[in-house]
């Protein structure tokens, strides 16, 4: 291995092209201007030190073996001068020096690499155990949560139904659409730490789309309405190869968004024949993503501060989601969109054989 060092290192094609530039340098004055009795390969070292850079120690050596030779040239090469045995041994001395720093030096670097890689996989392994740590406490926290939110959803209702007054029925009304609000979050963290723990595996099968094109126009054809928002939902007789309630998961996850963020015009869920498989479309009209902002939707917590309009009050974790079933069920997940003019997301998932 070479030596590392903070904030990168040269390619290790430059690295070969330095050292034969020192080589060669050293070659041409060790034969043509030094006589023989001058031990011009000690100045082969620096080539052997630049090629310590080089990623594996075997290459150093490679580097060491090469300006031996060199050296060894420019003793058969340069015009005899000096004592024979003084000539000897400085030309001893050059490969002792050559190859002391070509093993001690390549030693070194093992030694610091493998230090390295021991705290880095150190670092990693304390890593991971505060990340299960972490899961541990949000799957318990959140199923202790989701109880007394319930507990708290069913005494609302019950005071609804009991409550005459017009004052309590609309205080009544706005504690539901908070709990319900709660309720969504609690779910949307429950389902991200559920897929980062693991416990959520992919089960490929033969769907048929349609199903689950009717079963998203039923649950959000209200919520539509409700915003006095278009809601268009083509018909599709494609077969898919892929997990049905990941699928409904995470079209349910970006139909929620568009309509979330969707204040007047409509929503489209469109399926398009594409590169071998069906392209699922979820556009809308809304107030849209900024060019900045599209590499960061898809993280944990991420929101777009820019809307004042108080839309982005969730965790921030629905495309989050969607991005996690998509890399578990292995299919493309792409955005586009532009600012008032709105947003459209798609899934590209895989055509069974006899549907193409």
């Amino acid at each position: 291995m070479g030596l590392s060092r903070p904030g990168g290192s040269p390619s290790e094609t430059h690295i070969w092209l330095i050292c034969a530039a020192l080589a060669g340098a050293v070659f041409v004055v060790d034969v043509f201007r030094l006589p023989l009795g001058v031990a011009a390969g000690v100045a082969y070292v620096p080539a052997v030190l630049v090629a310590l850079w080089l990623p594996k120690w075997q290459q150093t050596f490679v580097v060491a073996g090469a300006v031996s030779l060199l050296t060894m040239l420019g003793y058969l090469l340069s015009e005899p001068a000096g004592i024979p045995w003084m000539v000897v041994a400085n030309r001893l001395l050059a490969l002792s020096a050559i190859w002391l720093t070509a093993v001690g030096g390549s030693w070194l670097a093992v030694t610091r690499r493998r230090k390295a890689d021991e705290e880095l996989r150190l670092a990693a392994l304390e890593a991971d155990r505060a990340r299960a740590a972490k899961l541990r406490f949000m799957l318990s926290a959140s199923n202790d949560i989701r109880h007394h939110l319930q507990t708290l959803v069913l005494l609302n209702a019950a005071l609804r139904r009991t409550s005459g007054e017009a004052k309590a029925q609309e205080m009544l009304g706005a504690q539901g659409e908070a709990l319900g609000h709660l309720s969504d979050l609690m779910n949307s963290l429950l389902d991200i730490t559920d897929i980062e723990s693991g416990q959520v595996e992919a089960s490929i099968e033969r769907v048929q789309v349609d199903r689950i094109l009717e079963k998203l126009d039923r649950e959000f054809r209200g919520s539509a309405k409700a915003k006095k928002l278009e809601l268009e939902i083509a018909s599709s007789d494609d077969v898919v190869h892929t997990d049905p309630n990941l699928l409904m998961q995470a079209l349910r996850s970006l139909l929620s968004n568009a309509i979330r963020y969707t204040e007047k015009g409509r929503i489209t869920v469109r399926c398009l024949r594409e590169d071998g498989g069906l392209r699922l479309k979820v556009c809308d009209t809304g107030i849209g993503i900024p060019d900045d902002h599209l590499t960061g939707i898809f993280d944990e917590f991420y929101r777009v501060e820019y809307d004042r309009a108080g839309r982005n009050a969730g965790l921030g974790l629905g495309l989050t989601i969607v991005d996690r079933i998509a890399k578990l069920l292995d299919i493309r997940l792409n955005v586009e969109s532009k600012v008032g003019w709105g947003s459209c997301f798609s899934l590209l998932l895989p055509l069974v054989a006899e549907t193409l």
